[in-house]
């Protein structure tokens, strides 16, 4: 079974939310935006993967979920624009701090 997993190159933070339920997907979507903003990158990347169910379960999935968040604005305190794929989501971010060299893990966003 595969696991959340999270990559930083210094500019791009890569969060895999493969293995995540809905709501666990949602709270390290928004700690990883908020910490690679803080962190001074420039975008972040959720791999979400395609979502097979009907629009009558349109919550039940985590992208659909994390487009109902960006519709709703909730991503828009760091978010300044994003790019919807099949099967991930990339947000461009307004990373006002300087770049922190440090790379963000995966262990610096879990609850």
């Amino acid at each position: 079974m595969p696991f959340p997993r999270l990559e930083d190159d210094g500019r791009t933070v890569t969060l895999d939310v493969h293995g995540a339920t809905v709501e666990e997907a949602m709270r390290l979507v928004r700690a990883t935006i908020r910490e690679a903003a803080r962190r001074g990158r420039d975008r972040v990347r959720v791999i979400h993967g395609s979502s097979t169910s009907s629009a009558r379960y349109r919550n039940r999935t985590i992208r659909h979920a994390l487009h109902d968040l960006l519709d709703a604005g909730a991503l828009a305190t760091h978010a300044t624009s994003a790019w919807r794929a099949e099967d991930y989501l990339l947000l461009s971010l307004d990373a006002a701090a300087a770049s922190d060299p440090a790379r963000l893990t995966l262990r610096d966003v879990l609850p």
